[in-house]
């Protein structure tokens, strides 16, 4: 569809959303550490929101104070209408420009590229884990899949996943997970941009769901000490012409090894950018089923990369067990979907197959364990990440001022708990 059959076609959903009286609008970006912001606009016409708004580029992480505005222009194919505090409002997400040209180190700009460029059907979905608190306290005492109307709250998770679906969003599942108060809901597979755009209009509407009930909802990797982390388990399907590429008759395929061979051989330097966080690596801790070693296997828990096990031997699926929603979703499916490429262009193959619980196994390569070595790791660097080697610099930037000022609050005793420098930095992300 051409730009101006785009607008046109969004002048016609604004005058009949104008006639149903919604007035409200919300223009979102994720900045370079994956914080929501936006502007809450009550336009009198569509122009008001499409000719978009000045944002400061260098307080949002992305350039230098010496060259800091960027044009924030919305993508109307975004749209979402959904229930908030204020009434329905209309949410989209923008896109950053300089001189009318898209900005290049704006990752959602890099990930529009990439997938325009995938020559078969590559599919992502999410397993979006979070928290419902109430002061700062997990809401119940509920465990995996409980169904107890005596441990769980299942009031407002039905109610965020009717929301969702309100909006567009056909939340496919949702039930407890493993920690107190701790719940999971699962999109639909989308393709890589589509997916990321998904993950941060989820977020967004679980906190409105969850703030209009008087809760807490974060999605912190580890919010709770000695209680399970959130992760964002990602879900790669490839297709072509219908056909599934990665699994044929309940086996793995070549490419399905092959694919698994580069996000294990990737896995390493772009852990800063699937996990971003001091707290993401309180989450890849031993004993709370998060990964911790370089491995895969079926049906195994245990390890990074998982093929889950269906009726009739392997599901179609790999699961990608690392990644958490902390940070900037486009960086992180941008990450994966490159890791994915290399494997399967380069023909990367995996090591053996885990058949044991990794966490008891000895002499497996392990994910960084602290921020810290993430950036020394994603600094040294491998052959051939020279595509995102300006997101990686970039970012590199803002998280060694993040791991300084940790270790400062620390006054030099990390014990490797949850902190209130953690809390207060993290939670509401």
């Amino acid at each position: 569809m051409r730009r101006v059959e785009v607008i046109e076609d969004f002048e016609r959903q604004f005058n009949n959303l104008r006639s149903k009286s919604i007035r409200y609008f919300e223009v979102a970006f994720q900045d370079l550490s994956g914080v929501i912001r936006g502007r809450i606009l009550k336009p009198g016409k569509a122009d008001d929101i499409l000719k978009g708004f000045r944002v400061d580029a260098f307080s949002t992480g992305f350039t230098s104070v010496e060259n800091s505005d960027v044009h924030l222009l919305p993508d109307p194919h975004t749209l979402r209408l959904y229930r908030t505090r204020m009434g329905i409002v209309g949410f989209l997400i923008g896109d950053f420009y300089i001189d009318g040209k898209p900005f290049e180190l704006y990752p959602r700009n890099a990930l529009k590229e990439v997938v325009g460029g995938l020559r078969k059907e590559l599919l992502l979905g999410a397993e979006l884990e979070f928290y419902l608190a109430r002061n700062y306290k997990p809401l119940d005492m509920g465990g995996y899949m409980d169904l107890s109307p005596y441990t769980v709250n299942h009031e407002v998770l039905l109610e965020i996943i009717e929301n969702a679906r309100e909006a567009g969003v056909e939340v496919k599942a949702g039930h407890h997970e493993v920690g107190p108060g701790q719940y999971e809901i699962v999109p639909p597979p989308l393709n890589p941009l589509e997916l990321a755009d998904t993950v941060v209009f989820l977020k967004k509407l679980v906190w409105e769901t969850a703030a209009r009930s008087g809760l807490q909802a974060t999605f912190m990797p580890k919010p709770f000490e000695g209680l399970p982390g959130n992760g964002m388990h990602l879900h790669i399907s490839y297709v072509s012409g219908g056909r599934n590429l990665l699994v044929e008759e309940g086996e793995l395929t070549s490419m399905g090894s092959s694919l698994i061979g580069g996000l294990l051989t990737y896995a390493r330097p772009f852990t800063l950018l699937t996990n971003p966080t001091v707290n993401s690596y309180k989450r890849l801790t031993p004993g709370f089923e998060a990964p911790v070693y370089l491995s895969w296997g079926r049906g195994n828990r245990s390890t990074m990369i998982r093929v889950p096990v269906g009726l009739e031997g392997l599901s179609g699926t790999v699961e990608f067990r690392l990644p958490d929603s902390s940070g900037n979703i486009y960086l992180k499916v941008l990450s994966t979907v490159f890791s994915v490429s290399k494997g399967l262009e380069d023909n990367i193959k995996p090591p053996p197959e885990c058949h044991c619980n990794v966490f008891e196994s000895k002499g497996l390569e392990r994910v960084p364990q602290s921020l810290g070595e993430a950036l020394e790791i994603a600094g040294k660097g491998v052959n051939g990440i020279e595509p995102l080697k300006p997101f990686i610099e970039k970012i590199s930037e803002a998280k060694r001022k993040e791991w300084i000022a940790y270790l400062q609050s620390l006054n030099g005793h990390d014990h490797g708990s949850v902190t209130q420098w953690e809390i207060k930095e993290y939670f509401y992300r």
